[in-house]
């Protein structure tokens, strides 16, 4: 039975201000916005790889603003002691023969956590977050388990873990559902508005209270899946197995769920073969080349015009970045390129991301043209 969503979905649309508010503030972090947002729908965690300064515990920051609660944050080290991370062992309670945490401020209590350097902790410390992270409940040390209110970590790393590293380790990058390396701002107008902005802070004009993001999360769960976007999905599965890429079985069921809050994310009444181009951040394992060959297969199955569309993008920045504005033939040559790709890009259909491509191309063109006028 196909699920009927209401015209008009207040939490829904709430997502959807946070989606535009947060990518709009935050340079060149589309993607990034839509793994936090999606796995806060999905009830699921996000690992974000790259060098420091790039927005990562920003945008947590921001979604926290957004939605209330309490924040943990830590920077790991293979000195990190368990106090730090879970709370320091009740003295009142060691009189009475008892070992229990005061966990007040800690992890155990936290909505959101930012742990950098997450795979530098002692193996210790690794087995609670593996609780933590996976099963959503701790242990204090009276025997009690008992469940955390965490609902979205986000880790994050300089480096991806070497295949060689240890049970503990592969067991933890396990534990994020969505991975993604982040890279340094590419683009000219994004390193403009870097250096000439000095509050990059995004402003959120909604707040959502946890009982709106259950609801959002149970709803997306609900989504029907189209039979092109399960047709698409086994197809996936079969060419990434031939390319040598086989996501575990936990992997792949937990895809499911993340592809269902991405379409619910986009305000879909059903899952799409587009929106399984979330999948590549899930569907593989080994990030030394599985991620990109992963995107590329899912790219041609899901989303044949968005990876022409990134590809046409890719192609946009070389073309600015190789041009000398104060070289009117070179400036010209420039310009005739981005028409010509804005004519092909005029010829795609079906990809959301179409207008706002061509809106990119057509400003990067008025601004080239402008400062050739400059440069005379």
């Amino acid at each position: 039975m196909k699920l009927v969503r209401p015209e008009s979905d207040p939490v829904c649309d709430k997502f959807a201000a946070a989606r535009k508010e947060l990518s709009s503030a935050l340079i060149e972090r589309d993607e990034e916005v839509d793994l936090a947002l999606t796995a806060l729908v999905a009830h699921e965690h996000v690992l974000l790889v790259g060098p420091p300064g790039c927005g990562k515990s920003l945008l947590l920051d921001s979604l926290l603003a957004w939605t209330g609660g309490t924040k943990f944050s830590i920077l790991l080290t293979k000195f990190t002691t368990p106090e730090e991370v879970c709370g320091p062992v009740s003295l009142a309670a060691l009189k009475e023969d008892r070992y229990v945490r005061v966990t007040a401020g800690k992890l155990p209590e936290a909505d959101f956590a930012f742990v950098d350097e997450c795979f530098k902790a002692s193996s210790a410390i690794l087995n609670t977050l593996l609780k933590i992270l996976n099963e959503r409940v701790y242990d204090a040390g009276d025997g009690v388990v008992r469940k955390v209110p965490l609902k979205l970590c986000v880790g994050a790393s300089n480096e991806w873990p070497s295949p060689d590293t240890g049970k503990e380790l592969s067991a933890l990058f396990d534990r994020f559902t969505l991975r993604r390396a982040v890279a340094p701002i590419r683009s000219q107008a994004g390193r403009q508005k870097l250096l000439w902005t000095r509050d990059h802070t995004p402003r959120l004009a909604t707040t959502i209270t946890p009982a709106e993001v259950e609801a959002a999360r149970r709803t997306a769960l609900a989504l029907p899946w189209s039979a092109g976007a399960k047709e698409a999905l086994e197809t996936i599965l079969r060419e990434l197995a031939k390319e040598g890429i086989q996501p575990g079985d936990r992997r792949q069921f937990k895809t499911v769920g993340v592809v269902q809050a991405f379409a619910y994310l986009c305000g879909a009444d059903e899952v799409l073969p587009e929106h399984l181009e979330v999948a590549q951040h899930c569907l593989w394992e080994d990030p030394a080349e599985q991620p990109q060959k992963a995107a590329q297969v899912i790219a041609k199955v899901a989303n044949p015009v968005g990876m022409r569309v990134t590809q046409l993008l890719l192609e946009t920045e070389q073309v600015i970045a190789g041009c000398d504005v104060r070289n009117l033939a070179d400036a010209a040559k420039a310009a005739a390129k981005l028409a010509e790709i804005d004519r092909q890009l005029a010829g795609l259909r079906g990809n959301g991301r179409l207008e706002k491509a061509r809106a990119y191309l057509k400003d990067q063109l008025r601004k080239l043209k402008l400062a050739s006028i400059e440069a005379v």
